[in-house]
């Protein structure tokens, strides 16, 4: 028999009612345990989280110790009340910790100001975070996954700022003991040069100034459409019809986040034009500080009314699909924390990184 699990303030409200979507997904951080999906708001100070328990036969093993025995004991009976949260629960902080960094995977809104993180710093943590709660996960490889994304986190480390170098040297120790434990070779330490870095950056550029201009405009991009930290999460995206010699043509820019193209993949990234039934999709392109891309359209393009003149861009893997735009006031609470933790003392060492 399924259950919820509501934190309240002080106390825990059991129910078997089915679960309320009060919290926008670019909030909550997550962790898929052993028989329940366990979430936090990412951007307030929660220590306990809300739970939807699936199966409380899997969930036994692990629920004491992030609720305290009070509230697993009540979830085993099926009972349906409100339980006091106790004071001390010897998991809660470490699952804590791991979905705060999964959060930062998956929703960091890098961009114009707010920098981006190192993704594998990031997952050097998350590797490590992931091993202290290992036997609530449901994923049984979801350590050695984190261990094979951080095999440049040595490089990434050597190149931290000096303040936080001791915690740098912390983690590389335990980051190698864990992969040396499961067989995951990381690859030596090597800082990358002002030269090289400046290469990453440069790109090449493709010029959106050609031509006659015949109607421009923006579109804001959903964060859940393009994967975190490639579309600046600060900057809308552009488009321009263009008369060049004689034939209109499409041309779409959207801001890169700063650091996407030596931190995260860049590929797959897409623009659609109009209603879907116009077959307008353009390929995009890291081109320097932006992803862009062009296209020769049918002449009627340019007659189209302005509620159908809209862009949508995205990788079709994460959004087969248009999905309703995320609320402002949820993004604008996202970023917020983001500039928060660049200098919070408890914060990730990747965050504390981005922050120097």
């Amino acid at each position: 028999m399924s259950m919820s699990i509501r934190i309240d303030g002080d106390a825990a409200t059991l129910s078997h009612a089915a679960p309320s979507a009060d919290r926008a997904v670019i909030r909550t951080a997550m962790i898929e345990a052993r028989g329940a999906l366990l979430s936090w708001d990412a951007t307030a100070d929660e220590r306990f989280p809300d739970a939807e328990i699936h199966s409380p036969a899997e969930a036994a093993g692990w629920l004491a110790e992030i609720y305290g025995a009070e509230i697993a004991a009540a979830v085993r009976s099926g009972e349906e009340r409100a339980v006091p949260l106790p004071e001390g629960a010897e998991l809660v902080d470490a699952a804590r910790r791991l979905a705060s960094l999964t959060w930062a995977t998956d929703w960091w809104p890098a961009g114009v100001y707010t920098p981006a993180l190192d993704g594998a710093i990031l997952a050097a943590e998350t590797a490590l975070a992931a091993h202290a709660v290992e036997h609530l996960l449901d994923d049984e490889d979801a350590v050695e996954r984190a261990l094979r994304d951080a095999v440049d986190a040595p490089s990434a480390l050597a190149g931290a700022p000096p303040r936080l170098r001791p915690d740098a040297a912390v983690l590389v120790d335990a980051l190698a003991a864990l992969a040396d434990d499961l067989g995951v070779e990381l690859h030596p330490a090597m800082i990358a040069s002002a030269e090289d870095d400046w290469a990453l950056a440069a790109g090449a550029r493709t010029s959106l100034d050609e031509g006659i201009e015949i109607g421009h405009g923006s579109a804001a991009v959903r964060w859940a459409d393009v994967p975190a930290q490639t579309v600046a999460a600060d900057s809308d995206a552009q488009w321009s019809l263009r008369h060049v010699n004689g034939v209109p043509h499409l041309h779409v820019s959207v801001a890169a986040a700063p650091g996407a193209a030596v931190t995260r993949a860049t590929a797959g990234l897409w623009a659609r034009f109009g209603p879907e039934s116009l077959d307008i999709d353009v390929p995009l392109h890291r081109n320097g500080t932006a992803f862009t891309g062009a296209a020769p359209v049918a002449a009627s393009v340019a007659l189209l009314p302005l509620e159908e003149r809209t862009l949508w861009v995205r990788d079709p893997i994460l959004a087969p699909l248009p999905g309703a735009a995320e609320d402002e006031d949820d993004r604008d609470a996202v970023r917020e924390h983001a500039v928060l933790r660049l200098d919070d003392p408890g914060a990730s060492l990747a965050e504390r990184v981005a922050g120097e």
